[in-house]
């Protein structure tokens, strides 16, 4: 019997894990607030923080990949906390796995220091203390989850660090970054999804973290432009994310992307020959 996962949030990332999950074998069907324009996937309307009486049809696995509407805890409050309580009164009885896309911002700015699934959370914003609050509440609400926690996500569509620097915006040269490719990131996800043990906690990252002065110099140099200035004070910032976690999963293949340099060279190339064509 076909297996069926919801996508609930079905934008950029949510439509790249159901395109692959539908490509598996998979019945998909994506949750969105707004009518989907693409038609790459089956969707129902559903705003999930205002669900009124709807009921949601019979499914194994939720993956809950979810963007704010804006930038204040308000935002967050309503989409992620407000969010699962409606998923959990629209799935009634049912107890299908839920895989919960969080952030790693939620476990603070530990300067530089490595963090992994061990460190306790101290994150230093409000959203990022809704976002740990809102993994709390996917844990009391229900029985069987999983909490991904990416990193910096890029990719196509996700291209603001390049655009910075080629506007030559300062950056914090000494600021230590992670990120996650979003093309890794959907594979990571589906991973979870077919796993028949997943962990309850797992921090997406490619593993390969980064001054950002490096980061700046490479993109500068494949764009011709210069290194953006230094906008910070000399010290050292930001967390280092252990990526042995993810690298120990039993099904999980090879990043695509195992560094920034390989990503944004890509991003950078089909953007010039987007250009040219």
């Amino acid at each position: 019997m076909t297996s069926h996962v919801l996508m609930a949030g079905c934008g950029d990332l949510g439509t790249a894990v159901g395109l692959r999950l539908l490509r598996r074998g998979w019945a998909v069907t994506g949750l969105r607030r707004q009518p989907s324009a693409s038609g790459a996937l089956a969707t129902l309307r559903l705003d999930l923080a205002d669900p009124a009486d709807m009921r949601l049809p019979s499914t194994d696995v939720v993956v809950m990949s979810l963007t704010a509407d804006g930038r204040t805890a308000a935002d967050y409050e309503r989409t992620y906390r407000q969010g699962l309580r409606g998923l959990r009164r629209t799935l009634g009885d049912q107890q299908p796995r839920l895989v919960f896309v969080s952030s790693t911002s939620v476990i603070g700015p530990y300067d530089g220091q490595r963090v992994t699934e061990e460190t306790p959370p101290a994150p230093s914003t409000e959203t990022s203390e809704v976002l740990l609050a809102a993994e709390q509440d996917a844990r009391d609400l229900f029985e069987h989850v999983v909490v991904i926690r990416p990193a910096g996500i890029y990719g196509p569509g996700r291209t603001r660090t390049i655009e910075r620097i080629r506007r030559g915006d300062p950056v914090d040269h000494m600021l230590m970054t992670n990120r996650i490719h979003r093309d890794d990131l959907a594979e990571i996800l589906v991973t979870l999804v077919e796993s028949t043990d997943p962990p309850e906690l797992l921090h997406a990252t490619d593993g390969a973290p980064a001054r950002q002065a490096e980061v700046a110099a490479f993109i500068a140099e494949r764009l011709g432009v210069p290194t953006p200035p230094d906008n910070g004070d000399g010290s050292p910032r930001g967390k280092t994310i252990d990526a042995s976690a993810l690298r120990s999963l039993p099904t999980n293949p090879p990043l695509r992307y195992p560094s920034f340099r390989e990503g944004y060279a890509e991003l950078i190339s089909s953007a010039a020959q987007d250009s040219d064509g």
